[in-house]
């Protein structure tokens, strides 16, 4: 529940007329004392900040709303604090401020901000964990639209590759993965809703020096130089996104990874059993290809946005001259000389050859200035479309990728031929036992392995332990050691319940 982790009256403080003092306070506090440094301050040393504070911003709680010098305070051991006067210092405002500094403290206790804690004979404030939450919310949202988020999209990168080269090691990557992919969507919609909110702002202006100052600090210096900077360079949505695309592909498509990350996952804790885990791993990648394939729509809105608020600064500058007396002024004069001219001529026609302002129309005659005649455009013949040969070499490496990759999957089929040469019916065999000979004995013992490792409770739970299911047993010893020149691994035990044989057409098949 969210109330049962902040007071019930921790919103207190912003309810009222000073709501802005408490807010310089709360962020002065938690900056000061518990935002990076690890340490443990007293009553004294928290008035004495607060004190300070009221002193940088008298125009919060001063009448008058005038700057004050006040006395130096100098906290001591406990809850008091040591006055040192100083000559320029007004003794009617000090005093103000400490009996102020005193009641903030008490109102930040009372509504759940800080609370004391007591270790022997020494008395320490601290700040509880969802007002530290809820501080650092505050801290960053009052940080303006510059959330340096711009280096999400090579950490989601970086950790899918990661994850490619070492899934076992890495695993926790993916998890974080997932929740960089969904502050990247968040970053993309905060740009989003501040150009919705300096548009706002422009269109409410009530002159043009409010619009351009809201064009070159809301939109330029904070938002486009910083924001938008990092989304269109470093961040930008499709620098990465075919090579993360292609690494979620190659994870999602390897049982091994799969079944090693999930693997990984229950041993962390972040799943109760491994079928559990192995859906949090599906689901982890899930989030990253939902929002890297969702992000078209917001990058192409805030282009949209982007171009309607530099068209707008475009005419504002254009039009600035003509809205203002400047153009009135010039104007002016124009036509009044205007007037009397029309005046002179009392109703006739103007001589041809009038100087001043008004010229007559001349037309000018050349061959240059003649409209030249459009052009035909020529038609598109139809013809052979000749394809050159096909490469041999091209064909030979196209034909050895198709060979290595069909190597390198293990078929359920292989499995269990494998099994059967190496068990006999109704018999068992520890698996450290199994001659290793080739390579594709190497990489069936490897597929059965984390077959058995990432199976259910009942053997089942992947296309290999659901084909092995009917015919063989398995059953993990921790006592024994797979160890050869080929693998180090803990061992297993196979058990096979029939005599049925696979037969050699099912992998033609």
């Amino acid at each position: 529940m969210l109330f049962g982790q902040l007071h019930s009256e921790i919103f207190a403080l912003f309810a009222g007329s000073n709501r802005f003092l408490y807010e310089r306070v709360l962020i002065g506090l938690y900056e000061g004392f518990y935002r990076s440094d690890l340490h443990f301050p007293t009553q004294g040393e928290i008035v004495q900040l607060i004190y300070t504070l009221l002193g940088d911003n008298a125009e919060l709680w001063r009448e008058d709303e005038s700057p004050v010098v006040l006395d130096k305070l100098a906290a001591r051991p406990g809850r008091r604090v040591r006055r040192r006067k100083l000559e320029a210092a007004d003794a009617q405002a000090t005093s103000a401020a400490m009996m102020r500094a005193r009641h903030i403290y008490n109102r930040l206790q009372a509504t759940g901000w800080i609370e004391e804690s007591r270790y022997g004979l020494k008395v320490t404030v601290d700040m509880p964990a969802g007002a530290m939450r809820l501080a650092e919310f505050l801290c960053s949202l009052r940080e303006g639209l510059s959330d340096q988020l711009g280096g999400l999209v090579i950490q989601v990168k970086n950790e899918l590759e990661a994850l490619q080269r070492n899934a076992r090691e890495n695993a926790p990557g993916l998890h974080k993965a997932a929740r960089d992919a969904a502050s990247f969507g968040r970053y993309l919609r905060s740009v989003l809703s501040a150009l919705r909110d300096i548009d706002k702002r422009v269109v409410e202006s009530d002159s043009v020096g409010r619009r351009l100052r809201h064009y070159f600090e809301d939109f330029v210096e904070k938002l486009l130089l910083q924001d938008y900077a990092a989304i269109s360079t470093t961040s930008h949505p499709y620098r990465f996104r075919h090579r993360i695309f292609t690494a979620l592909d190659a994870i999602e498509d390897s049982i091994a990874d799969v079944a090693a990350i999930a693997e990984a996952y229950h041993e962390a804790r972040l799943a109760p059993d491994p079928s559990a885990a192995r859906d949090l791993v599906y689901d982890d990648l899930h989030k990253v290809r939902r929002v890297f394939d969702q992000i078209e729509e917001a990058f192409e809105r805030i282009q949209q946005h982007r171009s309607r608020l530099e068209t707008r600064l475009r005419n504002t500058v254009r039009y600035a001259g003509r809205r203002g007396n400047s153009f009135l002024q010039r104007s002016e004069p124009m036509l009044l000389q205007l007037d009397r001219l029309l005046a002179r001529t009392d109703g006739q026609d103007m001589a041809p050859s009038m100087s001043g302002l008004l010229e007559p129309r001349r037309s000018y005659w050349s061959p240059a200035l003649l409209a030249r005649p459009r052009t035909y455009r020529s038609t598109v013949s139809g013809g052979l479309l000749v394809l050159p040969p096909p490469d041999p070499l091209r064909e030979w490496r196209k034909r050895l990728d198709r060979d290595y990759l069909a190597r390198l999957a293990v078929t359920p089929e292989q499995v269990s031929r494998f099994l059967e040469r190496r068990v006999a019916p109704f018999g068992s065999g520890e698996a450290s036992r199994f001659a290793i000979e080739t390579v594709d004995d190497f990489l069936t013992l490897e597929a059965l392995r984390l077959s058995v490792l990432a199976a259910d409770a009942d053997g089942r739970g992947n296309a290999i332990a659901n084909h092995l299911a009917p015919h063989f047993r398995f059953s993990v010893d921790t006592g024994s050691t797979i160890d050869n020149d080929w693998l180090h691994c803990a061992g297993f035990t196979v058990s096979r319940i029939g005599d049925a044989v696979t037969p050699e057409i099912q992998d033609a098949q």
